[in-house]
């Protein structure tokens, strides 16, 4: 596990004490930055109460990250996206800023995404063909 240079500055206790805290939680999503992105151009955001979900595309790739509208405040999350005739990957998690990123090859292909903050969430109609 690579220690990063923010953690590093802290200081040996409380470096300790973070990645203690990353690694007893880490399967509950509290490890995460404070911002994600997916590679290339957003191509669609799906705005919700609690957060938004945005789709983007990049040499054949669509990928999806669902945002919290309350960052630092930790919310069951998702973000998922499918493939027509195809895969179905999902990042779900409790977690404090976001869900995802969640990609897929979907060159020709019609695909469909969405996402969850909290108890509020939305999916799209199959679209983005191509």
């Amino acid at each position: 596990m690579k220690i990063s240079k923010s953690l590093r500055k802290l200081g040996t206790g409380a470096a300790v004490a973070a990645l203690t805290g990353s690694a007893l939680f880490a399967g509950a999503g509290t490890s995460q930055a404070a911002s994600a992105s997916c590679p290339g151009t957003r191509i669609e955001r799906m705005s919700i109460d609690t957060g938004w979900i945005d789709l983007y595309y990049s040499n054949g790739y669509n990928c999806v990250i669902t945002t919290s509208r309350t960052p630092g405040v930790k919310l069951k999350m998702e973000a998922w996206l499918e493939v027509l005739g195809g895969t179905r990957k999902t990042d779900s998690g409790y977690y404090s800023y976001y869900a995802g990123p969640v990609s897929l090859y979907a060159a020709g292909a019609c695909v469909r995404f969405g996402g969850q903050v909290g108890v509020v969430g939305t999916d799209s109609d199959w679209g983005h063909c191509g």
